[in-house]
């Protein structure tokens, strides 16, 4: 089931890139022939009777393409149908190209703002308790867990991290009894710091609290957070396109689904952040200035609004062709090698 919700969300985030072509078209006075949600044989059609748009749910619900009039250039009546893409002046066709992305922009902005209105973010608390636990760890091994509040070290309470860290850090390599509350439970757990650069350390995490952000703080988070993940991931696909960080590798579908597997069952908010992320990813992807995507269409856009002439339209089809050959040549490549090398 959870595979199943994952492919599902995934969808939907492709699904309303293509409802924002959908909506600028019609916006810009642009017949639409047809919106699907999902590819493959319709299950399900509906045709508008005021704007002759057929609607359907395709059977592969993976993502789903909008058609407009005179989006390919040699279709009849593209250049003759004042309704036609290719009629309409560049800023209202590079809007509807625009479009897509944007919608995927304001996506990630809505669910990471909602997440802090609702959810709230982490707050570290002041408390002689454990956040997390650090696998293979000393905490790990001394079967330390989430939440558990340590009252007393060697006799002496502890009650605040403060207070706890710095009994810890002063004690590498030498054994102390923690006492522990769990669940309304006391125990005794006999714990080692390791020693690292003469600082005791056990493997755990200050604890947390959420807390919700009102409206305008988190508007502000929402917007500097995404700049921050346009920026990192900017910077992780310059170190992998010049080879010069080998940790950094291109993510295929089956990557991303199974990291949506893992967040979801982490829970609902860090399925939604997952989400949230993912749909920033398709803003830059489909940005990227690559023939076949919305960044190549809206470079030669800018460069028949320069010229005043439009690009040969056998050489833009024969362009965008090639390289969405490429472009699936290369989601098959790394799919194949996260489905069989892991």
């Amino acid at each position: 089931m959870y595979w199943i919700i994952v492919i599902f969300c995934l969808g939907i985030l492709v699904a309303l890139h293509e409802l924002g072509h959908y909506a600028m078209a019609r916006a810009t006075g642009m017949k639409v022939h047809r919106f699907s949600v999902g590819f493959g044989p319709a299950l399900f059609s509906f045709t508008s009777p005021k704007t002759g748009t057929v609607f359907q749910l395709g059977m592969l619900p993976l993502g789903g393409f909008v058609q407009i009039l005179g989006m390919n250039p040699f279709e009849e009546d593209a250049f003759t149908d004042p309704a036609s893409y290719q009629r309409k002046p560049v800023w209202q066709r590079a809007l509807v190209i625009l479009a897509g992305p944007l919608s995927n922009y304001i996506i990630t902005l809505a669910v990471i703002f909602g997440l802090l209105t609702l959810a709230g973010m982490p707050h570290e608390v002041n408390e002689a308790r454990v956040g997390t636990v650090t696998p293979d760890s000393p905490a790990a091994q001394a079967g330390l867990r989430a939440n558990d509040r340590i009252l007393e070290i060697d006799g002496t309470p502890h009650t605040t991290w403060d207070a706890l860290v710095t009994t810890l850090r002063q004690s590498p390599e030498r054994t102390l009894h923690l006492m522990i509350e769990r669940d309304g439970r006391r125990f005794f757990a006999p714990i080692t710091p390791k020693n690292v650069d003469g600082i005791g350390l056990i493997g755990i995490t200050m604890p947390t609290t959420n807390v919700s952000l009102p409206p305008g703080e988190a508007a502000a988070f929402a917007w500097h957070k995404s700049l921050s993940l346009i920026e990192n991931t900017l910077s992780s696909l310059a170190a992998l396109i010049s080879g010069k960080d080998k940790t950094v590798q291109a993510v295929g579908p089956p990557g991303i689904v199974k990291m949506g597997h893992q967040q979801l069952a982490t829970g609902a908010a860090a399925f939604l952040s997952y989400l949230a992320y993912i749909s920033l990813m398709l803003f830059l992807f489909n940005l990227l200035p690559i023939p076949a995507l919305d960044g190549g269409r809206t470079l030669f856009l800018l460069f028949e609004l320069i010229t005043r002439k439009p690009v040969n339209r056998k050489f833009d089809a024969a362009l965008n062709t090639i390289f969405f050959l490429l472009l699936m040549g290369a989601v098959l490549i790394v799919s194949i090698r996260e489905i069989f090398f892991g």
